[in-house]
């Protein structure tokens, strides 16, 4: 690691946060990482919800759907958007197509 010293390794450990202590106890004891969180809430949302829960405009919603950064998914006439991909762009990551 980096030419580090048992010792050194050893403090980096014991001054890791308790999540980086369970993910390392998980490597080492050959066990998969943790699933990841179920989603909350609805899987569609109505683009006037998306656009509060990114605290935006609705306007700023369309501009994202016509510039392809997020798609739409037509419901019984009704235009909504998956709730994956507002949270993905909330957290600064691309929408995958």
């Amino acid at each position: 690691m980096n030419g580090a010293t048992s010792n050194e390794r050893l403090m980096r450990f014991l001054s890791a946060t308790p999540e980086q202590q369970e993910a390392i106890d998980r490597i080492l004891a050959g066990k998969p990482e943790a699933a990841p969180e179920p989603p909350r809430g609805p899987l569609l949302m109505r683009v006037k919800d998306a656009a509060i829960l990114l605290g935006v405009h609705r306007t700023t919603m369309w501009r994202l759907v016509k510039a392809g950064r997020l798609e739409t998914v037509e419901l019984l006439g009704s235009l909504r958007v998956r709730r994956a991909d507002v949270e993905g762009i909330a957290a600064g990551k691309a929408v995958a197509k």
